[in-house]
């Protein structure tokens, strides 16, 4: 059964259909893997526009609940344990997008041959740990970051 909408609750509509969605992944009605209704349905299932679904959708996205794929509709993401990644004082960190190498670069070889690398919407970290170590560029959706605090002298 679809949640209803309440227009008079201040909670954005957009946000009031991600909630939905993301409860009946919760739920286990939309597994890891599975794909959702299209766009269109979910739109008549909640009586809302598709670009209030599209809304939605990509806030689950940034949330890393789901991913989309071109032409294809979007899927319940896989369940991933973020591995801890130690940043050292005085490091830079930046959030971005991932350029299109980076995408095939940092995929898995199900992510190239499902979505032709990450999926759509899963930002990198790029760390530069100081003036003489390179560069890393990490996948935001599998590292939590943890700042070291500075030594002590």
């Amino acid at each position: 059964m679809c949640a209803v909408i309440d227009y008079s609750s201040g909670v954005p509509v957009y946000r009031q259909v991600a909630n939905a969605i993301r409860d009946d992944i919760t739920a286990g009605r939309y597994r890891p893997g599975a794909w959702l209704p299209s766009e269109a349905q979910l739109a008549q299932m909640y009586e809302v526009g598709r670009d209030t679904v599209r809304e939605a959708l990509a806030y689950l996205r940034a949330e890393g609940k789901i991913t989309t794929v071109r032409k294809r509709g979007s899927m319940v993401a896989a369940e991933v344990t973020r591995e801890a990644h130690h940043v050292p004082p005085g490091a830079r960190v930046i959030a971005r997008m991932p350029t299109p190498d980076e995408r095939r670069d940092l995929a898995t070889s199900v992510e190239l041959r499902e979505f032709g690398g990450i999926p759509e919407g899963v930002p990198v970290f790029e760390i530069f740990p100081g003036a003489r170590k390179h560069r890393k560029v990490l996948r935001g959706d599998q590292v939590e970051l943890v700042i070291d605090p500075p030594e002590n002298k």
